[in-house]
């Protein structure tokens, strides 16, 4: 997800750098005496190759067999689709916003959105001259049909699109996009247009299972699929990229490289390895675990930035819990999960797979999101002998084992996280051992990811809230509008809403108040207000404890040049048009 306002800029902008440099270790400390520090995106200012050509490989452990956002290609399919597919809009590595497709980004100020009413319009302005891969201009057409298909896409997302009441063109290049209310995340849509001169003609009930998702022959992005196969893609060149791009933020050009080949490997370690051995020039998806490996590694370019992505506990707040068919310990007693927070070791989880580097986190917002960030609020602190004796004054005694009980009851739940991922495995054993020493019975029962994480339909635990603690990522998207879906009481799932996301059943009035305030406005200073009375109350409330903010790893060979992590859902091959080997 990617997003920025410029609302008191400079005063938190340092409040990142600060966060940045002071909780970080320094050279000759940790395992990572070899790593950069993490530090804030900087400007971009790509620079142009002596002459074109030349072939960069790009190692993941998540190569994907189907491309496309809207049919479920997976989050391993992102990379590749920055590559051959436009958006309307997109950011840059300091989460900007700058047109792609559209000319400008719509605005108020500018005159792109207008409200009327409870609703509003976005009128986009496509670049003159714009093509497709195949020579074929995009055009309005290819916008409305792009809608037209992700509400007829089995599993395509709603949210947002449910609210637009139609697309219509607007002059020779413009579309306006008809909301019946005021969505302020507007432009998170339409991360990805579709050729309605290629698609147009399937059936809506054929469309998802089209030949075109497993190799999209018709592209608009700056490479085209040359070749797909269970361990490589092959791209080469958009002959018509830079047809219409006259005008953008950076270089209008076409690709540099000859050839981009996305190399499908068994694990993130195998991608280090061939790093190392000069036949992989960009690594992706790495996490903190394979920092040490990362750090023994010689001549290759590390960047280390914050992302928006953060680790967190949720607390079933379901009562009963469908899990267990009774109340979790923390429903109508705050301080069973007041004593939890603050008996949490944060300090050994920053010292464990991050080495230091991943700093804590106060809550949802990262630091990134300036304009919406309270930089005045403080990561929850490590504080066991006040969490013991708020449970000794809340009832809570130990008994048998050290394990405390109240009325009969004895606290204790099971922890479930992602099974096979061993940085969290490492974070769940802090987090036991932590809540043990406080007199709790924590037992892990971890969960496949596929099952974990499954929709609603498809029963995933936690949508159908069948667990009673649970550690996981949020990614989100840029717009922190995100945050409504996630923790406002309207939106926990059931079978009335399968796709809410409000897995914790938090229902907390100032939370649902703070986050209604800024869905209904599209006032950056008002949604400001709103977010950071948001960021309080989701430390008061407890539905989830906050525990790190995560980073993004950029690592590639010396010789790519312009290589910029973004942190935004755009990713670090969102500039692949710009890389060129020296």
């Amino acid at each position: 997800m990617q997003r920025r306002m410029t609302l008191t800029l400079a005063p938190c902008l340092a409040a990142l750098l600060a966060l940045a440099a002071c909780s970080l270790p320094g050279p000759g400390q940790g395992n990572g005496a070899r790593l950069p520090r993490v530090t804030a995106p900087g400007p971009y200012h790509p620079q142009r190759p002596p002459r074109s050509g030349g072939t960069i490989t790009v190692g993941t452990d998540a190569l994907p067999d189907r491309l496309g956002p809207y049919v479920g290609a997976g989050s391993g399919a992102a990379a590749v689709q920055q590559a051959i597919f436009s958006p309307l809009v997109s950011t840059d590595p300091r989460l900007g916003w700058y047109g792609d497709l559209a000319r400008t980004v719509p605005t108020l100020r500018n005159g792109g959105v207008r409200t009327s009413g409870a609703g509003m319009d976005v009128t986009y302005q496509l670049r003159p001259g714009l093509r497709w891969s195949d020579g074929q201009p995009i055009t309005p057409e290819d916008v409305i049909f792009t809608f037209q298909a992700i509400r007829e896409l089995p599993g395509a997302p709603q949210e947002g699109y449910d609210l637009i009441t139609g697309v219509a063109p607007s002059g020779d290049r413009g579309v306006v996009v008809h909301f019946r209310s005021v969505y302020a995340s507007y432009l998170e849509l339409f991360p990805v247009v579709l050729p309605a001169h290629r698609l147009g003609n399937v059936p809506p009930a054929d469309l998802v299972g089209d030949r075109y998702w497993a190799r999209p022959d018709v592209v608009s992005g700056p490479f085209q699929v040359a070749s797909m196969s269970a361990t490589r893609i092959v791209l080469t060149p958009n002959p018509h990229y830079a047809d219409g791009r006259a005008g953008m933020p950076f270089l209008a050009h076409p690709a540099y490289a000859a050839r981009l080949v996305f190399e499908g490997f068994p694990s993130r370690q195998a991608v280090l390895a061939e790093m190392e051995a000069g036949d992989v020039q960009v690594g992706l998806d790495m996490t903190e675990r394979e920092l040490p490996t990362i750090a023994r590694l010689q001549d290759q370019r590390v960047v280390l930035i914050p992302s928006l992505a953060y680790e967190q506990v949720s607390l079933n707040q379901a009562d009963p819990n469908p899990a267990t068919g009774r109340p979790p310990p923390w429903a109508g007693d705050p301080t069973v999960a007041e004593a939890l927070d603050l008996a949490i070791d944060r300090p050994a989880l920053r010292r464990g797979p991050g080495d230091g580097r991943s700093p804590l986190t106060a809550g949802p917002i990262s630091p990134l999101l300036t304009w919406a960030y309270d930089p005045g609020l403080s990561p929850p602190s490590y504080d066991l002998a006040r969490a013991r004796r708020l449970l000794d004054a809340d009832g809570w005694k130990p008994g048998p084992g050290g394990v405390r009980a109240k009325d009969g009851r004895r606290l204790a739940f099971t922890l479930t996280g992602p099974a096979g991922e061993p940085v969290r495995a490492d974070e769940e054993d802090i987090l036991v051992q932590s809540w043990r020493q406080l007199g709790a019975d924590v037992q892990i029962s971890d969960a496949p990811p596929q099952l974990l994480l499954a929709p609603y339909q498809q029963g995933g635990l936690l949508a159908r809230g069948m667990y009673e603690a649970a550690i996981w990522s949020w990614i989100p998207p840029v717009d922190p509008d995100v945050w409504y879906t996630i923790f406002t009481s309207t939106q926990a799932p059931d079978p009335s809403n399968p796709d809410g996301q409000n897995f914790s059943r938090c229902h907390d009035p100032a939370i649902d108040q703070a986050l209604a305030r800024a869905r209904g406005t599209l006032d950056p200073s008002a949604r400001a207000d709103a977010y950071r009375a948001f960021q309080h109350a989701y430390l008061q409330a407890r539905c989830e404890l906050p525990l790190l903010q995560h980073l993004d790893i950029g690592i590639a060979s010396p010789r790519l040049h312009n290589f910029a992590p973004n942190a935004s859902p755009a990713g670090n091959t969102w500039n692949v048009d710009d890389w060129w080997l020296g």
